[in-house]
């Protein structure tokens, strides 16, 4: 017990022995980790987003009117065997048809008269369970025109564009900034801790000659280390929570078109990366500055 309470007296000792640095060094980690919190916040809602975009993706087969039955049961068959595929529907001339009526009856603007005879033509509609895969799928099934099955695909890449370009964003720009602003914690957090180590460099060799451990040695600035880290992490929260409502009654419009839940599983997993990243970022910065100590 008299180990564990010089540990925790000599850490609270370290932050407060120099606070200019220990301020730093906390909103140093604040900024960093109220970003990461922002990050993991924007990559549930652009995921949800992106659920939502590949839900759009599909590929339309426009169906010759002589095509066999059988034909298009085993064409649709083998495309069901594709796994990128979610699911094919079939769709006949009387329901194309019904489609056009309905969409003319919502929408004034639309001419449209009735006909004797129905041009449209039956087609399989293919929802997508990977986006990333329609276009090779579409190009694939061109190779099916002029075979007496199929005389068209459609298919719309530029919804499959901007889901990757989202993705893309995501995973590298929001990485990158996240590495940017660890780089710069842990730069303070160990400068911090380094002028911690050398304010009591006499006691720490003291402690050596009388056959103090590393790891003894160590403790302290880590838990000091961590206390910034916790620090950083309480401020973070506590901004963020504060700024939730206002922040959300403002995207409530836009957020309730996507299927997004921000609900108390979110919130406990949001909690404790925060946590976790601060305490770590604290107890790596600090152990690597005294290290590099020791090892003098």
């Amino acid at each position: 017990m008299r180990w564990l309470a010089y540990i925790l007296t000599a850490a609270g000792q370290g932050f407060t022995r120099n606070p200019a640095m220990s301020i730093a060094s906390t909103l140093t980690v604040t900024l960093m980790l109220t970003l990461f919190a922002f990050f993991l916040t924007t990559d549930r809602g652009l995921q949800a987003a992106v659920t939502v975009l590949e839900g759009k993706v599909e590929v339309a087969l426009f169906l010759d009117d002589n095509a066999k039955v059988s034909d298009v049961l085993a064409l649709k068959g083998r495309i069901e065997r594709d796994p990128a595929v979610a699911r094919v529907d079939y769709v006949t001339k009387d329901q194309a048809l019904q489609r056009l009526k309905d969409i003319a009856a919502s929408r004034p603007d639309f001419a449209f008269t009735d006909i004797s005879t129905n041009p449209l033509p039956a087609s399989l509609e293919i929802k997508m369970a990977d986006a990333r895969e329609a276009k090779r799928l579409a190009q694939d099934l061109r190779n099916e025109i002029g075979k007496g099955i199929v005389y068209d695909v459609v298919d719309n890449p530029q919804v499959v564009d901007q889901l990757l370009t989202i993705t893309r964003v995501l995973s590298v720009g929001g990485i990158a900034v996240l590495a940017m602003m660890l780089f710069v914690a842990l730069f303070v957090i160990v400068n911090t801790i380094r002028i911690a180590v050398h304010a009591r460099r006499d006691e720490i060799e003291i402690m050596k000659l009388v056959g103090a451990s590393d790891w003894f040695v160590r403790w302290p600035f880590i838990l000091e280390g961590m206390l910034v880290g916790t620090l950083g992490a309480i401020i973070s929260l506590a901004v963020l929570f504060a700024a939730a409502g206002p922040v959300t009654s403002v995207m409530l419009d836009f957020l309730d078109i996507l299927p997004v839940s921000f609900g108390p599983n979110f919130v406990a997993q949001l909690v404790g990366s925060v946590f976790g990243v601060a305490l770590l970022v604290g107890a790596g910065g600090a152990s690597l500055s005294v290290r590099t100590h020791l090892a003098k």
